[in-house]
């Protein structure tokens, strides 16, 4: 299997999980499986400076590139010590047609589609599924689609508000069509 790498280094110093320990957890760990390490995607901490996401970029610019069959990451806390954000990445990366495999054992019954997680996890993939149904069921027509369609008959009402930094009252224009 063909697998691109995901470390991140913690914003905490003290957490002893250095970006070169990570790389070398992967490295091991893709050796002992018979796996193909293809790239490694790094995101550091830089003190004083709000968390970046580059290296998570680049791992989508990989992942969309195609080549690779999953993400390794030295244990989903990787993405984030935050449940929330551990399932809405996992969830981005699964969209993405990218299976994540963990070094970290107990990380398994998370990355199961068969084995059910606890309570609160099953109530966040909940959440991010309906938002995708949500996202998907309003997603606006492609032009070409739109053109080959008459639109409804009735009256469109759009309210555009006008903020002026000298007025403290907004202006409303009403435009129908």
């Amino acid at each position: 299997m063909r697998v691109v790498g995901y470390i991140r280094e913690s914003a905490d110093p003290s957490d002893g999980r250095s970006a070169f320990s990570q790389q070398e957890e992967l490295r091991r760990h893709a050796g002992e499986q018979g796996h193909l390490l293809v790239a490694i995607c790094q995101d550091l901490r830089n003190p004083g400076q709000p968390s970046r996401r580059d290296g998570y970029l680049s791992l989508l610019g990989v992942i969309a590139a195609g080549g690779v069959d999953a993400v390794l990451v030295p244990g989903v806390a990787t993405f984030s010590p935050d449940a929330i954000v551990q399932e809405i990445m996992l969830w981005d990366l699964k969209h993405r047609g990218a299976r994540v495999v963990s070094t970290v054992r107990t990380d398994m019954s998370l990355l199961d589609p068969h084995v059910a997680p606890e309570p609160s996890r099953v109530l966040i993939r909940d959440v991010l599924h309906r938002v995708a149904e949500h996202t998907n069921g309003i997603k606006p027509q492609r032009d070409s689609q739109l053109a080959d369609q008459e639109l409804p008959e009735r009256d469109v009402l759009v309210h555009i508000v006008h903020a002026d930094a000298d007025d403290p009252a907004p202006v409303v224009q009403d435009d129908r069509r």
